[in-house]
């Protein structure tokens, strides 16, 4: 390309990010932080020594938290310079999404042509999914940036054979398994690229570049058995159904929530159109590409595919692992193959635009719900606090009948008196260990009687949809902390913000703060 082309591509590349950064600030504030996202900056501001603490504490089953601690570390820093408020600890998303986005031109470019590396940048920037979780105080957005950056250095050194590039393969393998384990997926999709393009030479190397990885990675390797225990004792993913790919599909070229069933269909029916237009595309073009855009296009298809499958099979047979938003780097993946379709993949033109405005679309409607979601996960916790602080008196107590709702509001105000009751022991919610309660300085509580103390008022915060699902459990007559508060107290009036109540008890009989065998 002349330097007059190079000059023409950095101007469009400068404004699809300009447009991508743009995206991901609305309502980066608005939207309530959630229950992980708050245990994030909880927990980050602690530093390392409590957050090494927090994790790796033996605790009954294994280590006391399953995460590395790589973003966390980064979220510490960031947040000594830039502060937590809600848009300043989501802004690290924001410009980790914004590097991906440039990374996703660059690996499409090398691996097909520049028109391609443009509009997978584009689809990039568009695609709700992405924005979510550049828009999201987690290590997701961050686990992606370095599985496409390994895979770049990866591409890059499979064509130069230099050793920089393996090393620069192997420490982002590191980084990125420093950053969420479940990377591991993606990584052994892309050491087994030797063998699946029968590329013998490379197999010898990649073997140098993993091994130089699994050393870099060994400080912590060391502790993944007690993490692993702690998966498999206690958490609370389910085993993923055959449908399940299907519905992370979806989540791709839409967004990982559960929104209205006409759009969510739309987005289902609109992700199983690509996908089938793409498989068929390739079948037809495939005698006339040229090797290197088979390799490159089988590439992609396989780290998409076999990662996703390989965590699928292993949430089957083992221990359910599979999330979608640990499928992030995969989901840039699919944008990449759909650049492909769209620029190279020969489709006529009518119905490229047809599938083209369909998706954006449907990718409209996932954005405007992503941006403006107000219920569970994410209800208005800020306005909910602001309510309390304006209307709670010396004497009255909060409590929460979980820890969901603790740890934002506690976000949003570390003044106010607030309790959580804990999780069943030993249940799929018991996830919150005792040491990393004690580095939060949040310790759950297993006697309502006793949290509260004969408190003249309490705010009791559930969700609306608590005591509903609590009922439908087997053997479950009453939700036990409204149904000994409504014993003890006299109920007032919910005060709702969303699905997020509020619900004030007031007048105590004389009841004693002890806990008998049955209190709650």
């Amino acid at each position: 390309m002349s330097a007059a082309g190079r000059t023409n591509a950095l101007r469009w590349l400068a404004l699809i990010l300009l447009v991508a950064f743009g995206l991901r600030l609305v309502n980066l504030g608005g939207r309530a932080l959630w229950y992980d996202e708050a245990f994030a900056v909880l927990f980050a501001e602690k530093g390392l020594g409590a957050m090494l603490y927090g994790t790796l504490t033996p605790v009954e089953g294994g280590a006391a938290d399953i995460h590395p601690l790589l973003y966390y570390t980064v979220l510490n820093g960031w947040m000594r310079l830039f502060g937590q408020s809600p848009e300043m600890v989501r802004l690290l998303s924001v410009f980790t999404g914004l590097l991906t986005v440039a990374v996703v031109y660059r690996l499409a470019s090398e691996l097909f042509d520049r028109p391609v590396g443009m509009a997978a940048a584009l689809i990039a920037t568009l695609a709700p999914f992405h924005i979510q979780y550049s828009q999201e105080t987690r290590m997701y957005a961050l686990l992606a940036l370095l599985l496409l950056l390994a895979t770049w250095a990866y591409w890059r050194a499979w064509r130069s054979g230099r050793a920089a590039w393996w090393i620069g393969f192997a420490v982002l393998a590191a980084l990125a398994m420093y950053t969420q384990q479940l990377a591991a997926f993606y990584l052994a999709a892309l050491g087994l690229m030797p063998l699946l393009a029968r590329a013998w030479r490379k197999i010898l190397p990649t073997l140098a570049a993993a091994g130089l990885a699994v050393l870099l990675y060994l400080p912590w390797l060391v502790n993944l058995p007690g993490q692993l225990g702690k998966l498999q004792a206690y958490y609370w993913i389910p085993r993923p159904s055959l449908l399940r790919p299907l519905l992370t599909l979806r989540s791709f070229v839409t967004v990982s929530l559960d929104y209205p069933p006409p759009w969510s269909n739309a987005g289902f029916v609109i992700g199983a159109i690509l996908t089938v237009l793409l498989i068929m595309q390739i079948r037809m073009r495939w005698r006339r590409m040229h090797a290197q855009e088979k390799k490159a296009l089988l590439g992609v298809i396989w780290l998409l595919g076999g990662s996703t499958a390989s965590l699928w099979l292993v949430s089957q047979v083992l221990t359910p692992v599979y999330l979608d938003r640990a499928l992030v780097a995969q989901g840039v993946l699919l944008y990449i193959a759909l650049a492909w379709l769209l620029v190279r993949g020969g489709l006529p033109r009518s119905i490229a635009v047809l599938v083209t405005v369909a998706w954006l679309i449907v990718a409209g409607a996932g954005y405007v719900f992503q941006v403006t979601w107000r219920t569970f996960p994410n209800p208005p916790f800020q306005e909910a606090v602001a309510y309390l602080r304006a209307n709670t008196t010396p004497g009255d107590m909060i409590v929460h009948s979980n820890k969901l709702t603790m740890l934002p509001m506690v976000y949003y105000d570390r003044a106010l008196p607030q309790a959580y009751m804990a999780d069943r022991p030993g249940s799929g919610e018991d996830t919150l260990a005792l040491p990393t309660q004690e580095v939060l300085g949040l310790i759950g509580q297993h006697c309502l009687p006793e949290a509260l103390a004969r408190a003249e008022r309490v705010w009791l915060v559930i969700f609306a949809q608590e005591e509903e699902e609590y009922l439908s459990l087997p053997g479950v007559e009453a939700h036990p902390h409204l149904d000994w508060l409504r014993t003890h107290y006299d109920q007032g009036q919910a005060v709702a913000f969303e699905d997020l109540l509020l619900i004030p008890f007031s007048n105590p009989d004389d009841y004693v703060p002890h806990c008998p065998e049955d209190a709650p």
